[in-house]
């Protein structure tokens, strides 16, 4: 009996240790900080195909892999605070994080993985207003009103124009995806 319980009672301290958490951070538009640790691999879950822009002073310095939605990040020697900018290899969105990273203290456990979640949707215009998703209220409340009239969609010509001409003179991060235009290299 004695043995059993006491089985049972490391088992129960031994679980807590195994246990990982997930660390959530929600993008909307501000860069996310990541600390890194020295010799640590840390896993960032973004659940889209990216591409990652990383800054010539850290290549040697930092392992970066991108692979089904998901990054690895392995810093081998301490680095200054940097930005990487992930690209949406689908529709072009950009997401910057800053990473830094440092030696790793003598009780330091392990970092557990991050998961960037998507914020508040981006007005896919401009001068629109974003979608908000509406209450169960307001629903039936519109069914009941008549029906509003549907603003007019942007011409193609003229949002295949405003893309060509963002992605030549404007930053990157500001330009605005359209679905199904990619850039040809």
């Amino acid at each position: 009996m004695i043995r059993k319980s006491t089985a049972t009672l490391l088992l129960m301290l031994a679980l807590p240790a195994l246990a990982q958490a997930v660390e959530i951070l929600r993008w909307e538009r501000i860069p996310l900080a990541i600390p890194l640790t020295v010799g640590q691999e840390r896993i960032v879950f973004v659940d889209r195909n990216v591409r990652v822009g990383v800054p010539r002073g850290l290549q040697g310095k930092l392992r970066v892999q991108s692979t089904g939605g998901a990054l690895y990040l392995l810093a081998n020697e301490p680095i200054p605070p940097a930005r990487l900018r992930l690209q949406d290899a689908t529709n072009g969105e950009q997401m910057l994080i800053d990473i830094a990273a440092t030696e790793a203290a003598a009780d330091q456990q392990p970092r557990e993985p991050v998961r960037i979640v998507a914020g508040e949707p981006v007005a896919p215009h401009y001068g629109q207003p974003r979608e908000a998703q509406p209450s169960a209220a307001a629903k039936q409340t519109e069914q009941a009103e008549a029906p509003k009239a549907v603003p007019r969609e942007t011409p193609v010509p003229v949002v295949l124009t405003r893309y060509a001409a963002q992605m030549l003179y404007a930053p990157l991060r500001t330009v605005e995806p359209v679905d199904g235009v990619g850039q040809v290299r």
